[in-house]
């Protein structure tokens, strides 16, 4: 979403402007920030913006909930800050390509028929995936082979930023997948879900099942198999044609697992989703949309399992941004 002009601090000072006002809506006093700006500057643009931002307007906030506001969006055009930035369809961000698309777009192309001699295959990658990809050339093949990579997370976004590259949304499994589940019914899709520990796909379709009345997901399966159970659940999924697959088993192996059980499958979407199925399943809570729209949902994951993701985000997040910045400086900034 292209925000308005935002007010000047001068105008605010002298009550021509309120500090917290409209970037969407003309008609409605302007402000020097929005209460939706954040959520604008890093492309999490699930829902409708100008409706929320009114609905915010239109009621009454504490003092520390409006500082809080401010200060979010404070950091998201920080985030948000640098050298006007290139619009490529495919850039590459360290050693991967994404697809720079809109959410709209990716949910058209996931939902729409796929090929029909092969399945289709979509990959979210964020930093952890890209710093793989980096020193696993196997990995990085597969990833380049894909039909969609999806960039997801705050940390794609910042490297686009040091790259000179503008990425037009944050497309994130979590936030993607209720818009993926109403199109699934809508378009009378099946939707199977494989990987996770045991029980966790399934009190995860037990969530969708619920929220989205129609949705049909026929069964689901754990995560922990070996060559025989994998070829036996391939060719259970290949009896649901047009089926979208959503496999959490983490990277790389997830992505290893669809192409080497599901890629050749006919007329499906295989869309390898991480932890995603313990997130809608209830087992770890997703961050509050307050430390999301300041681009902290990391911190949060961190504080939740701070064994398991300590080395990815303390050391593996630091070791991403200096790769963007290697590449910044060997290659310049790409030219639109």
């Amino acid at each position: 979403m292209k925000l308005l002009p935002k007010a000047t601090l001068i105008d605010v000072i002298r009550g021509k402007a309120t500090l917290i006002g409209s970037r969407t809506d003309p008609n409605r006093p302007r402000g020097w920030v929005s209460p939706v700006e954040a959520r604008a500057l890093l492309g999490l643009e699930y829902g409708d913006l100008a409706e929320e931002e009114a609905a915010y307007l239109d009621a009454d906030h504490s003092l520390s909930d409006q500082a809080a506001t401010t200060a979010r969006a404070l950091l998201a055009r920080l985030f948000s800050a640098g050298d006007p930035a290139v619009d490529l369809p495919r850039p590459t961000l360290v050693a991967t390509p994404v697809d720079n698309i809109t959410i709209e777009e990716a949910l058209r192309r996931i939902v729409e028929p796929p090929p029909t001699h092969r399945a289709r295959m979509v990959h979210f990658v964020h930093p952890h995936a890209v710093n793989l990809a980096a020193t696993h050339p196997d990995f990085r093949t597969l990833l380049e082979r894909a039909d969609l990579i999806l960039p997801d997370g705050i940390g794609l976004r910042f490297a686009a930023q040091i790259l000179g590259v503008s990425l037009k949304h944050n497309i994130n499994g979590t936030d993607l997948l209720p818009l993926l589940c109403e199109a699934a019914r809508d378009n009378q899709l099946p939707l199977l879900l494989v990987g996770g520990a045991e029980g966790v796909a399934e009190d995860c379709a037990a969530t969708l099942r619920n929220s989205f009345p129609g949705l049909d997901i026929p069964w689901t399966h754990h995560g922990f198999l070996n060559g025989d159970k994998s070829k036996d659940l391939a060719q259970r999924i290949a009896e649901h044609p047009g089926a979208i697959v959503l496999v959490g088993m983490g990277s790389p192996r997830q992505e290893q697992w669809s192409w080497d059980h599901l890629a050749p499958i006919p007329r499906i979407t295989v869309v390898t989703v991480g932890g995603l199925f313990d997130f809608f399943s209830g087992r770890i809570p997703r961050a509050p949309l307050a430390w999301r729209e300041a681009g902290f949902e990391w911190v949060w994951r961190l504080k939740q399992e701070p064994k398991r993701l300590a080395k990815r985000y303390i050391v593996g997040n630091p070791l991403f941004l200096s790769r963007a910045l290697k590449q910044r400086m060997t290659q310049g900034k790409p030219k639109g």
